[in-house]
Formats: C-alpha cells, sequence, structure tokens
C-alpha cells in the first residue's frame, strides 16, 4: 500500500500558494511608502528615462484613508481598476475623506506577497514608476486589504 502523503503535501503545496490568497503583515505595508522614498532618494530607470533623486514623501492620513478605503471596495466588489464600479475617480476617493490637495497619480497592485514585490512591478512598469519619481508629488497614502495595494500620491495646496 502506498502512502498518501507526498499527495497531500503535494496538494497543499499548491493550493496553499495561490497569489489571490496571499495577505500582507501590517508591518510591511508600513514599509511601502519608505521603500517608495528610498527609490525616490537614489533615483532609478522608468522605462528608458533616468529620473534622478527627488525629495522624500510625507505620509498623509487622509490619503492612507482613501487608499485603504479603496482597496476594500475593490476586495469587497472583487473589481480592480482607478475607476470604481460607481464610477469615482482618485480625486474623488480623496475628496471624500477629507483630502483638499491635489491627486497627483493612484498606483494598484493586486496579488503580491509583500512590499518589495508591488514595489518592483511598479517600478517595472514606466508609468507606475514615474508615479512613484514624480518631483511634483509632495506626500502619499497607502492601503491594503486582502490582496490589493493602493498608493494614491497628492500635492497639498
Amino acid at each position: 500500500m502506498r502512502s498518501i502523503y507526498p499527495y497531500v503535501l503535494l496538494c497543499l503545496l499548491f493550493t496553499g500558494c495561490k497569489k489571490s490568497e496571499i495577505s500582507s503583515p501590517q508591518n510591511d505595508l508600513n514599509l511601502l511608502l519608505q521603500k517608495i522614498n528610498s527609490l525616490r532618494q537614489s533615483g532609478c530607470n522608468c522605462g528608458t528615462e533616468f529620473m534622478t533623486p527627488v525629495a522624500p514623501l510625507s505620509s498623509n492620513t487622509l490619503l492612507d484613508n482613501a487608499a485603504t478605503a479603496h482597496a476594500k471596495d475593490m476586495a469587497q466588489r472583487s473589481y480592480f481598476a482607478h475607476i470604481s464600479p460607481d464610477g469615482n475617480m482618485p480625486e474623488e476617493r480623496a475628496m471624500l475623506a477629507g483630502y483638499t490637495g491635489n491627486v497627483k497619480a493612484e498606483n494598484l497592485g493586486k496579488g503580491y506577497a509583500n512590499s518589495d514585490q508591488v514595489i518592483s512591478a511598479w517600478k517595472n512598469s514606466t508609468s507606475h514608476c514615474k508615479a512613484m519619481m514624480d518631483p511634483n508629488t509632495k506626500e502619499a497614502g497607502v492601503g491594503f486589504n486582502q490582496n490589493y495595494w493602493v498608493v494614491v500620491f497628492g500635492n497639498p495646496l
């Protein structure tokens, strides 16, 4: 009689590592803005264009709230987009959270296990990379829910 343990282990490995079931520890979310700032301070290539070092972003609680609300909404309603099914855009979500500055950009990620992976994905996307490196952006808010990552970039008035 053959043992079923290797098959059980194999099944657990395949079902336990689904990208859609990955969750992030809270402290990794807290590191996200620090990692963006590290990238901003060193400069990087966004596609073929070198982006020179720029000032770090400050954290904004109102933008955190807007980012977290959008991550929760995407998780609850199973969509992945900058525009919600209701038609709300990043600027509107930030305004609803009480933010009075200008929203410059929003980066989204889905299914990444940690902040290093999502930063790497954004860095490898020219538009997302340029959003992180925009010298006209002064502050940001981060949010995470289930496997959805959101960063909202703003500029105070």
